[in-house]
């Protein structure tokens, strides 16, 4: 037993570190030319060509019901708006100050859930919000630190796509699916979004020389194939809750990896934010037992 708990850390956190390497090797392939809508085909394409491979060599069922196809069209959707606004957001900052904003999001799965009821309104659980959000202001106004509104506002959109597509994955239509068969919907559909913005601003489908593809290859099979397989190992290992803890620490990744590869500034006040994010995310998923707030005061 702790054998299989030990493998299924070591591979969420795997999972954890190759989504931190995202934002730096993005921007490492964005300094040899790479556009953005290129870099995106390229992941989710070949990505997207490893995962239906495993998923057809093991035999998983793959296939949608009615209610299951609606579902997963909101999935995929989010999804893909995950991914853009993301990207778009680094135009205007750094990845690792893109990483944290949008890792405001399980404060944002929080509110929704208690305000539509399908989440008990606990204390723990409002404190998680409002650390976040203030962890959020520490980060946007830290002294020293140029941030453009416009980046900011593309990261907190991500945010809000990451919010409809967790709460999207938690839908009962969909619970059953096995997760590399969502996974694979996601990104074969987002290969062929980015397929499309690529005819459409004409921009080139693949590499122009053997560094971009170097790149584009990593963030394909290291940052999305290899990244969500752990992750699904992972969480048969030692659980989704658990799993979910440990996936906190991406941020963490993402700005160390800023830092040494690509120069990304951090500041004191970015750190004490983050760490304020990391925090908020934490107490949203200890299961720690708290008293409920309800109308009566009791």
């Amino acid at each position: 037993m702790g054998s299989k708990k030990t493998i299924g850390s070591l591979c969420i956190i795997g999972t954890t570190i190759c989504y931190g390497l995202v934002p730096a090797l993005s921007f490492k392939a964005f300094a040899t030319g790479v556009v953005t809508e290129t870099l995106l085909f390229n992941k989710f394409f070949f990505a997207a060509i490893l995962m239906w491979a495993y998923i057809f060599l093991k035999k998983i069922p793959f296939r949608l019901d009615r209610q299951a196809l609606k579902v997963m069209i909101a999935i995929v959707i989010s999804y893909i708006g995950i991914a853009t606004t993301l990207y778009l957001s680094f135009n205007y900052i750094s990845g690792s100050l893109a990483t944290i904003i949008s890792f405001t999001f399980p404060a944002m799965v929080i509110t929704v859930e208690m305000i539509s009821g399908r989440e008990k309104v606990r204390i723990i659980k409002i404190a998680a919000v409002i650390i976040s959000i203030a962890g959020l202001c520490m980060i946007v106004w830290s002294p020293g630190l140029q941030v453009k509104i416009l980046g900011v506002i593309f990261a907190l959109c991500c945010a809000v796509c990451y919010t409809v597509y967790t709460i999207g994955l938690s839908s009962e239509s969909v619970k059953d699916l096995n997760s590399l068969v969502t996974a694979g919907y996601v990104l074969a559909t987002s290969a062929v979004f980015n397929f499309g913005r690529c005819l459409i601003s004409g921009q080139p489908l693949f590499a122009e020389n053997g560094i971009q593809l170097a790149y584009l290859i990593v963030l394909a099979v290291v940052c999305a194939f290899a990244a969500i397989l752990m992750f699904c190992f992972g969480v048969k290992l030692i659980g989704a809750s658990n799993a979910s803890i440990i996936n906190t620490f991406e941020p963490v990744f993402a700005c160390v990896f800023g830092y040494f590869l690509v120069g990304d500034a951090i500041t004191g006040s970015m750190v004490i934010g983050g760490l304020m994010v990391v925090l908020a995310v934490l107490l949203a998923n200890l299961p720690v037992r708290e008293r409920v707030i309800d109308g009566s005061g009791s």
